[in-house]
């Protein structure tokens, strides 16, 4: 198992995209603007909605009476800390990042039949990495699966071979729809380190935000929300990695990381993007400990 920490996506980090930002008209200070109208702050890289009706100079993010944040703005969305805010784009899809050194990189919630991860060893410069990623994630078990099986989105992937030697690399990812616009809704690259084997008998599902009532007939009234994933993992760990680990999980314990449980392609939900709730190492055996980590995924 590893965990990734993910680089600060900054103006700085972004080089290039093809998707655009112009969601709605970019705010203007002194402009009239009706209830309910809709504005774009290309530093924030915020959608903000008018409250009320009126005109003002005060930015739209120092003025929460008057305008509400209502999220990213599309281009942005893949790289904030929130799982379903989605970039979507015309096909191909591509972001150009200065990631600096990087050794991993994840990817959550794809729309596409192809990925396409190339790195270079500075900006322009010569290409060390190179990896296409084919999307289909259908189980093709006989022929009339072959021929007459539904199509299956492989919706995440992580990379964690890419080389972390060039301090100024540059990172191309581009993404390839047969049909529909494609998507990302998480974009993490960044430094991973090893936490242990991960165990058979490790435990995922979901925790479900939405509402299910009942009226005063007994009808059941269903509100759809958001859901965040959640799992527990039983690792092993080596003894010379006991205070290593021990640091690493304590120094994360308020960042958001992606828990790697593995990356063997069909274990999609043992991909967290998320915080550990509580983790503890026994140290039980002499040459290696056993950990106990239990992750709760972003929404």
């Amino acid at each position: 198992m590893k965990v990734l920490k993910p680089h600060a996506i900054t103006d700085a980090v972004l080089l290039s995209s093809t998707v655009p930002e112009d969601d709605h008209p970019a705010w203007v200070s002194g402009a009239t603007y009706a209830l309910g109208a809709r504005v774009i702050r290309t530093t924030t890289h915020c959608i903000y909605e008018r409250l009320v009706a009126g005109a003002g100079t005060t930015a739209p993010e120092n003025d929460a009476t008057t305008w509400l944040n209502v999220g990213p703005t599309n281009r942005w969305a893949a790289f904030d800390q929130k799982v379903g805010t989605v970039t979507s784009g015309a096909s191909p899809m591509t972001f150009v990042l200065r990631t600096g050194s990087t050794d991993s990189l994840a990817l959550f919630e794809l729309r596409g039949r192809v990925a396409q991860v190339d790195m270079r060893d500075a900006t322009g410069g010569q290409v060390v990495y190179s990896r296409t990623i084919d999307l289909d994630g259908s189980g093709i078990e006989s022929f009339y699966d072959w021929f007459f099986a539904d199509f299956e989105q492989r919706t995440d992937v992580v990379l964690s071979d890419l080389p972390s030697q060039y301090t100024s690399a540059e990172l191309t990812v581009t993404v390839t729809a047969t049909s529909g616009n494609p998507e990302i809704g998480v974009f993490k690259p960044g430094l991973a380190s090893e936490l242990g084997d991960t165990q058979y008998g490790a435990k995922v599902g979901i925790s479900d935000y939405s509402r299910k009532d009942r009226d005063v007939f007994g009808n059941v009234i269903v509100v759809e929300r958001a859901y965040s994933k959640r799992a527990t993992f039983e690792l092993v760990t080596k003894r010379a990695s006991f205070n290593r680990i021990y640091r690493t999980l304590a120094a994360l314990r308020a960042t958001p990381c992606v828990y790697i449980g593995t990356e063997e392609p069909g274990y999609e939900p043992l991909l967290i993007y998320g915080f550990f709730k509580d983790f503890s190492i026994d140290v039980q055996y002499p040459e290696h400990h056993l950990c106990s980590l239990e992750i709760e995924g972003l929404i």
